[in-house]
């Protein structure tokens, strides 16, 4: 039992460094864009009503550069697919914003939840700060414009019911043409 308690107490040594090449290995692994955003693959199970695996196929489409179509809005590209039972009928995708672009003022015409995975975003209305984790969540009728921070490009996830009238641009409805599993 004193042989085992001391293997224990070295492997558990503070400042211990795990093989080289464990380490790299491991960082290989979560930097993969199916596991990039791993950490996140509960609150995006409860957005788009997918399970794990649905999620991994969705980053390795979303790291293709062909997967992505323009937004009419400078500075935004668009990712649809069909979200599970409990989203159907809503627009569910990822969205992929450059640094410092503002997302002009628009009204919801319906409910609409965004989590952002990546980057950061300020909302003109309340002057929050989104950061990579925080969830949005817009009802119907309300209104905001946002601002991507300058320290870098943002992505979001998100689910929209009915579109958004996004000023100088018209309404912007869901894209089911543009929506794959």
């Amino acid at each position: 039992m004193k042989h085992l308690l001391e293997e224990l107490a070295e492997l558990a040594a503070p400042g211990k460094e795990p093989p080289q090449l464990l380490r790299q290995k491991l960082l290989a692994n979560v930097m993969r864009p199916r596991l990039r955003y791993a950490p996140l693959f509960g609150k995006l199970s409860r957005l788009f009503d997918w399970g794990d695996l649905e999620l991994a196929a969705l980053f390795e489409r979303a790291a293709q550069a062909e997967a992505w179509m323009p937004a009419p809005i400078p500075g935004v590209q668009l990712l649809h697919f069909t979200g599970g039972p409990r989203v159907a009928g809503a627009d569910n995708g990822l969205v992929r914003l450059a640094a410092g672009t503002r997302f002009p003022a628009h009204r919801h015409l319906g409910r609409e939840r965004a989590l952002v995975l990546e980057g950061a975003y300020r909302d003109e209305q309340d002057g929050r700060r989104y950061v990579a984790g925080d969830l949005h969540e817009m009802l119907e009728g309300s209104t905001h414009a946002y601002t991507v921070t300058d320290d870098g490009p943002a992505l979001l996830a998100v689910s929209l019911v009915g579109g958004v009238d996004v000023e100088g641009y018209g309404t912007l409805s869901p894209s089911p043409a543009g929506a794959q599993r």
